[in-house]
């Protein structure tokens, strides 16, 4: 009598285990009762964050801050000085100024067109319109050690 329960317990723990091995290995169905762009509680997510058409990006003790900002293109952005000294934001590369204009800084400065990307003198605030889609590093003429970049997108 004892070996039966013996074997009845066995039986139990391997039908036991099979069926949750079986279960664990079951690949979860599709609920095809939510609508696709849903979350599980019906609602829809938050739209991604658009990309704003202007930006504003400090300079201080410590360099450009934001160092790196996006904005749409026609967008502008505006440099403005908090130093006790004047800044000069400039296109890369150093010294030449010829990657967003593609004209060296001579040709370009003074930018009477509007299109070089090159405040072309020290100051204090600097606004620039962005016309060209594109990843375009920038730096302090007057300290090429603080740089930065503006991206550009549709």
């Amino acid at each position: 009598m004892q070996n039966t329960w013996i074997w009845i317990v066995i039986a139990v723990i391997v039908v036991g285990g099979g069926f949750w091995w079986w279960q664990s290995s079951q690949v979860p169905m599709a609920d095809t009762g939510t609508p696709v762009g849903t979350i599980d509680d019906g609602t829809t997510p938050p739209p991604p964050p658009s990309v704003p058409s202007f930006a504003t990006v400090t300079y201080g003790a410590t360099g450009f801050s934001p160092s790196a900002v996006t904005i749409k293109k026609g967008g502008t952005v505006t440099w403005n000085n908090e130093r006790t000294t004047e800044m000069w934001v400039a296109t890369a590369q150093h010294p030449n100024h010829t990657v967003y204009s593609g004209t060296s800084r001579t040709a370009h400065c003074p930018d009477t067109s509007g299109a070089a990307f090159d405040q072309c003198a020290g100051g204090n605030n600097y606004t620039f319109k962005f016309e060209k889609v594109g990843t375009w590093n920038y730096h302090d003429h007057l300290n090429p050690a603080a740089f930065g970049s503006v991206t550009v997108v549709e």
